[in-house]
Parts: C-alpha cells; structure tokens; sequence
C-alpha cells in the first residue's frame, strides 16, 4: 500500500547523529549470510521562526528499516528517500512520544547491503537538493561504482525481502521497527530480478543455502529459492524456464530446476520427461532423484519412491534431504523399523539456522516510536490490547509455555516432525516397541556389561567379544550415568555380577546375536522421544480433561494463549483436525496472528484435498459431489477472512508484502474470478473509512500486473 501517512513510518531515536551509520559500518565484518535489512538515517528538526536558529531540542536524528525498497540504483532510492521526506515534512502534526510535532528532513541516508561483494551502499541526500554515493567494503574502503555492483545490491534485496517473510510465525515482525514493501510492484521490477539471477547464477553458493542443506551448490542456495520463490509468486513459470534452458548449456544440474518449475506450472508430463531423461543422464543427481521420490509418493507408487530415494541417499550420504525422503517412504510404507534406523541415520547440521533479518543497531525500547497506522482498522483485529495478551501470559500454566519441542529449530525441527508422524500412525505404545526392537536399550546395554565381566572372571578359552560391549558412548546415551569412577560402582555393574551366578551360555549367546542385530540410538534422537513423550502427555491430558467436562455437562474453557499452545501442540504431532479446533477456540477469544496463519495453512490443504477429491468422483454421484462444492465454498470463505485478517494485521506493523497472503489469494482468484473474490471482500469488510478494500486491492493488483489465472474475469 502508498506511503500515505507518518502513521506508517516506525523510527528509532538515536543516542547521537550518525551512530547508526557508524555501528552499521563496524558490523559489516561480522556479517556472514545475506545481511541485515537496510536502513534509512533521518536528521530532522522543528522549524522556528528564525531560520538560523537550531535547539538541540527541535533537532533529532532517528532511523528504520527497510525491505522490498527498488535499489536498483541511486535514482530509485533518492525517490524514496524523498517520498518519506514529503510525508514527515507535510504540514500535518506528528503525534511524537505523546506531544504533537511538526518536523522537516534535514539529510537523509538509505544504506542497503550488497551480500555478493560484501559492501555496503549509501545514498545520501541533504535538502534541498544535493546528494551523494558511497559504496563502503568491510575494511571501510571506497568500491568503485558499477552497473555490476547494482545489479547485485538489487538482487540482495529481493533475496532479504521474500525469504525473510516466507515462514515466519511471531505474533509481530522480529525487527518491529521495519517497513516491508512489496519488491515486485511492477514487472520491470521482476524481470530486473531474473536478469539478475541469469547473470549471478554462478556466484548463487557463496551467499549460503538453507538448513537442511550441508554445502551449497548452483542449484542449492539462496539466490535459486528467491529466484523459484519470486516466479511462483508472479506465475511467471515461462520467464523462468527460459532462464533456466540457456543456464542448462553451461549448466548440467539446471535440470533441477527446470522439472520443479514444471512441476509448480502443474505440467506434469513434462515434469515427468524431464526427471526421467535427466537421471538417464545424471543418474547420481540426488536432487532429482528426491523430486522424484516425492513426485512419486504424492501419487502412492511407494515401491518407485523406495528405489528413487535409497539411490539418493547413495548419491548424497552426507545431506539430510535425501534421508528425510527415504523416511518418509519407510512411514507411508508402514515399515516403521526402517523408518526410525533411517531418522536414525539422517546427518544432523546443528550450526545452521534459517536466515532472518537481524539488527545491526542496539536499540532500547525507550527509544522506539511505534506509530499506530489508522488509514486500515478492522475492529477485531486492530484493536487489540497488549495489555491483554499479557495478562494471559502470566496466568498461564509454565509446563505448557515452555514445552521445549516448541524451541527446536534447524534440522532438528524437521527430524522432529519425522519422528512426530511415525508416532502419529503407530501410537506411542507401539512406537516404544519399535524402538525396543532396533535400538540397544539400558537394560540391555546392562546385560551385555554382565556377560562381558562374567566373561573376565572365568577362565573358559572363548575369546569371541561382543562388539558393542565397550562403547562408551552407549553408557552416556542409554543410561545418562556415564562410565562410573572407574570401578564400576558408578552404574551398579560390579555389585550385580559378584552377586549373581554365571550365566548360561545360551542366554549370553542370544544378547550377543540381539546386539549384532541392533543400533544405538544416537543422543538427539533420544532427546527427541523425550520431547514428543512431553508433548503426547499434554496431547492426552488436554484430550481427557476435554472427554470429562463433555460427560459432566461443563464448559470448557481456556484462554486465547491457552488454546493456541494446545493447538500448537497437536499441530506438532499431526492432528491437524484437533489443532484446528483449538486455533479457531482461540480466534474465538481474541485475535491471534499465530492461529491465523497456522489455519490458514489449514483451510488451503483441506481444500486441496476437497478439488483432489471431487476430481476423482464420477459425475452420476451427484449428492456426494455437491456435499464436497459446498465444503469447498466454506473454506473459501474461511481462506478469505484469514487473508484479510493477516492483511490488517501486517499492515498495523508496517507490512505490506506478505507471499502467504499473495499465495492465498492467488489461488483462490484461480478458483473464484478476482471480480467475485473482490465484492465478496468489499461487502463483508470494507467500509469508506476503514481503508480495507484498498488495502487489499494492493494485493490484487500484483495478480494483475503479472496476468495470474483468473483476474480476467
């Protein structure tokens, strides 16, 4: 949406002018992904009636940041920096700190990262009228200006500004003071990104990749998710495919991304021909083959996607993908012992982490002028109360806001929902015995310690030794008592064996073929089985203590906070049904950005599965048929509301580009016709005065601009 208010722009005051610049210019050193969000300097001041006159009360320096900004070159970002200048110089009065001001820009400095060349870029102008550059590296030198170096500051932003706001599921924006614009308000916007891909593609693995990947390559790193990321967004599958046919010559794993192109476009046959005349090709390309793998799951050939996901694994034994698409086979299979041997075996990357924007800047919050924009309200959701929300916090019960499944991160979260979905379908019960069955457990680990000291205290000629006998790392992990001090005493071994007769030699030979048989768990994935135990315990007591107020006849209540733990919780182990009644109990007392976004995923892969369904049916079953279209009109309707909701919400916090409300909306406008999704939004939200059919207009507008399926009508 148009900057059209100071109610719009959040700032920070600073201590003293320019320390921001200058403790922006000191990290650069530290920075080591695709760097922060850039940042715009502001020296303003109260205008008196003398013009020589200047208090150091009516002048401030203050600063925010920026993503989505057009940093293609200077022009395009004194135009900005003018836009805010006209805004907060406007004649209107400011409501600042709790007194009313009428300020006018002094300077202004826009700096933006350039994570090719590790630089730094600032624009800054000083009004009326001059203006300069400066390109800075990491030892503070000057880097000359270039069509190149621009082409690379663009591409930056784009990259900070779409996989910052991919997944991200804090109640408000993780750097409060930012502003998040839309990157591709036009299509020259677009097509300047993918020029900028096709000539950086090489240099894409120096900017890092995400965590479940090990090591970057060409076709496994941040600037190919943008760049896959941004052609969805704008459905511009053919441009990207172009793109990627030209890389192809220089390029033989390109192939890659050309059959997850295909298959986004939903072009299936074609997809299909690619990924078989590529593995031809390039039969240890472990990236193909886990797209075929899960090409093949998705339409339940299990025993293609077994064959396609081992040999990936083979490919690429040290990265985590291709084992989390071998487990997933092993589960859709019902081969749970292989399943958990192979969660077993997955290479955990514990250092990684997904890429957020970050400050630079230390602020206080003192220091923080936190606008409330009122051109968009929508009652229920603008007006919210902090005050509220933390009085929930502090009545709440400890054990349920502190589960610790609810911290993990990294690989570990995705080995956590492997692990979560076998449970699902096994049972906890049953679970525990598959693990019995292919893990060494403690009483065994115990066992085989008696038989190997029974051993050293006879004199029989057998010279035969349990391999697993002497690992110490078992002790650590099995029984959490370590080695002992040495005499046995510390885990109770030499008591036992002193006391108790020798054992048979057929029972000795059976633990010693069961040890041959099994592994040992390693220590995260025990930690891992704690965890769900912790979440399936509040699962199931919330569960009984539900079945027990439904029996007496009572209410059962819970607050909004209360419910959305509760419905994170089984939104965890996979009982998406249960945790989407507790995330609608929860919008039931309040707004709740978390509950919203986490049923908005919901509803959109119900109703995938609903158009799957009706699909299938035969036209003669006419009542089950318009049952699944009326469930279908529902959860559009439901898709609608949490897409408007999120819209409000983001733009109180200065957000108005936001890919899982445009991805929302794109495929409903597929479904419905933008004109119809348009009225429904105007004659349920809208208003003259609570700017919501304008807001989300923005939105739409975006589909137009990039032809999406369904705005011609």
């Amino acid at each position: 949406m148009a900057l059209t208010s100071q109610a719009s722009i959040p700032e920070v005051k600073e201590i003293s002018p320019g320390q921001c610049l200058d403790e922006r210019l000191n990290r650069l050193k530290q920075i080591n992904d695709l760097g922060p969000p850039d940042l715009v300097q502001l020296v303003k001041h109260i205008p008196n009636s003398s013009k020589n006159s200047k208090s150091s009360k009516n002048e401030i320096s203050t600063f925010l940041y920026y993503t989505g900004v057009d940093t293609s070159n200077s022009a395009s970002i004194a135009a900005h920096l003018n836009s805010i200048s006209m805004i907060i110089g406007g004649d209107s009065q400011q409501l600042w700190f709790g007194k009313f001001k009428n300020w006018k820009i002094l300077s202004a400095t826009y700096s933006c990262y350039n994570a090719f060349s590790k630089c730094d870029i600032r624009v800054n102008i000083h009004y009326p009228g001059k203006s300069n550059t400066l390109i800075l590296d990491t030892k503070n030198e000057r880097i000359q200006e270039s069509e190149l170096v621009w082409l690379e500051t663009y591409v930056s932003s784009v990259m900070r500004s779409l996989l910052s706001s991919i997944d991200d599921d804090d109640d408000i924006n993780p750097v409060v003071e930012c502003r998040h614009l839309n990157p591709f308000d036009n299509i020259q916007s677009l097509d300047l990104f993918l020029k900028g891909f096709e000539v950086l593609f090489f240099q894409g693995p120096k900017l890092g990749c995400d965590v479940e990947t090990q090591v970057p390559t060409y076709v496994s790193n941040y600037l190919v998710d943008t760049f896959l990321k941004a052609i969805e967004l704008t459905n511009s599958y053919d441009k990207g495919l172009e793109i990627c046919y030209r890389l192809l010559d220089r390029e033989p794993s390109v192939i890659k991304l050309i059959s997850e192109i295909l298959l986004k476009k939903n072009d299936e046959i074609n997809a299909v021909q690619v990924l078989y005349d590529g593995i031809q090709e390039r039969p240890r390309d472990s990236n193909l083959l886990i797209i075929q793998a899960n090409y093949c799951l998705e339409k339940k050939r299990y025993d293609f996607a077994l064959s396609c996901a081992t040999h990936a694994v083979k490919a690429s034994p040290s990265e985590f993908k291709p084992w989390a698409a071998l487990v997933k086979v092993y589960t859709e299979l019902g081969d749970y012992e292989n399943a958990l041997l192979t969660l077993n075996s997955c290479p955990i990357i514990p250092h990684k982490q997904e890429f957020r924007l970050k400050r630079v800047v230390s602020t206080s919050p003192e220091f923080m002028h936190l606008p409330l924009p009122n051109d968009v309200t929508l009652e229920e959701v603008t007006s919210l109360n902090s005050q509220d929300v933390a009085i929930e916090h502090e009545s709440i019960d400890p054990s349920l806001l502190n589960l610790p499944a609810t911290n993990l991160s990294s690989t570990f979260a995705k080995a956590y929902s492997l692990l979560t979905e076998i449970a699902h379908r096994t049972g906890w019960e049953q679970l525990l015995k598959y693990r019995a069955k292919v893990f060494v457990m403690e009483e065994e680990y115990r066992k085989d310690k008696l038989v190997s000291t029974s051993n050293l205290s006879s004199n029989n000629s057998r010279t035969n030794k349990n391999p697993l006998s002497d690992n110490s790392n078992s002790v650590k992990l099995e029984n959490g008592n370590g080695n002992g001090n040495g005499n046995g005493n510390g885990n109770g071994l030499k008591t036992s064996t002193s006391n108790n007769t020798r054992i048979s030699l057929d029972e000795e030979s059976n633990i010693i073929e069961a040890f041959k048989k099994k592994r040992l768990c390693e220590r995260w994935l025990d930690k891992l089985f704690m965890l769900l135990y912790e979440d399936l315990k509040t699962y199931k007591m919330w569960q009984a203590e539900f079945v027990h107020f439904q029996a007496q006849r009572m209410l059962y209540k819970k607050n909004t906070l209360e419910w959305e733990l509760l419905g994170m919780v089984a939104y965890r182990l996979h009982n998406y049904k249960e945790a989407s009644t507790a995330f609608s109990n929860a919008l039931a007392g309040r707004f709740s950005i978390k509950s919203t976004k986490k049923l908005l995923n919901y509803y959109q892969n119900e109703k995938k599965k609903l158009n799957k369904e009706s699909f299938n049916l035969q036209l003669n079953i006419k009542t089950s048929l318009s049952q699944i279209t009326k469930a279908q009109s529902i959860l559009t309707d439901k898709i609608i509301d949490s897409s408007v909701k999120l819209a409000v919400w983001n733009h109180r916090w200065y957000k108005e580009f936001n890919p899982l409300i445009l991805s929302s909306l794109k495929e409903t406008v597929g479904e419905e016709g933008l004109v119809k999704i348009q009225n429904q939004i105007q004659a349920k939200y809208a208003t003259n005065h609570n700017g919501v059919g304008e807001l989300m207009n923005e939105y739409f507008k975006i589909l137009v601009n990039f032809k999406v399926f369904g705005t011609e009508n």
